[in-house]
């Protein structure tokens, strides 16, 4: 299902970025976890039918993670009656959202948990050394698959993310241990397309060579669960047009092309930049 976002992407691009391998992390309050907006019916169908058409690809879980599951949702159904009350209410065992769609909460797992808002999640648990990807409900993925990610570690998770094992696996495997159930964590990753599929898989969903550009953005979120001690890791999607970028910054293709030449060629090929070039 294809998104042109109502709500602004939140980060633009940078000219002055020289490195796609930056973390940029930034505190986020416990109210501000979620980002649901006037785009959340269109997740809502855009979910539910990628798990009816493609249900093998969006879900994942090893039993290990069935006692995370079961916390993640408890967890997620307190925030959105206290932190987003004005959307959110409960009659009894039913979850009802304003829009007029409502959930049984018979017993939820992430699977069905995962349907109350925007956001793709993952849950990740230590377990010896390692943190592995023990459950995830991914529906717009940004060009990877969730069988090649589930039960591997961070590195596994993070492949084909060029230089992350010289530059970032320390730093992110010591901010994941050191990471307690008060503090949550905010970043954004950038990525451009072609067309706004929000299932960005070429082999899923081939882009149509007419389709425009689109500025496609990850808002990322970090938390741990106190009892389990999983961490919660959230991706909601927001796609904007290059033709509603240029309406508020007439000079985005040129920024985007000087940001694309401070990056070396390995991160372009990673990022899929170089035939975005030809098409600016």
């Amino acid at each position: 299902m294809k998104l042109d976002s109502q709500i602004p992407a939140p980060i633009l691009p940078n000219p002055e970025q020289s490195s796609v391998l930056e973390l940029g992390l930034t505190p986020c309050s416990k109210p501000n976890w979620l980002a649901i907006d006037a785009d959340f019916a269109h997740f809502h169908d855009h979910k539910l039918q990628q798990f009816e058409s493609h249900p093998d690809e969006v879900f994942a879980a090893l039993p290990q993670s069935d006692a995370a599951q079961e916390e993640f949702s408890q967890i997620l159904l307190e925030d959105l009656l206290t932190n987003h009350a004005d959307r959110y209410f409960r009659e009894g065992n039913l979850l009802h959202q304003h829009s007029g769609i409502e959930w049984n909460l018979d017993a939820p797992d992430l699977a069905a948990s995962s349907l109350w808002i925007p956001e793709d999640i993952c849950l990740l648990q230590q377990l010896g050394d390692e943190h592995i990807l023990t459950a995830a409900s991914v529906c717009s993925p940004s060009n990877w698959q969730l069988r090649h990610k589930i039960g591997g570690n961070l590195n596994v998770i993070h492949d084909p993310v060029t230089g992350y094992e010289a530059s970032l696996q320390e730093r992110v495997n010591r901010m994941l241990s050191q990471m307690n159930e008060q503090k949550l964590i905010l970043r954004f990753n950038w990525s451009i397309q072609r067309g706004n599929e929000l299932c960005w898989r070429p082999d899923l969903y081939p882009p149509d060579s007419n389709e425009g550009l689109y500025w496609r953005v990850e808002r990322q979120t970090l938390r741990r669960l106190p009892i389990t001690r999983a961490i919660v890791f959230g991706i909601r999607i927001y796609l904007e047009s290059f033709a509603q970028l240029e309406k508020r910054i007439p000079a985005v293709r040129q920024q985007v092309r000087k940001l694309i030449d401070n990056l070396d060629a390995e991160q372009r090929g990673y990022k899929g930049l170089d035939s975005i070039l030809t098409l600016l």
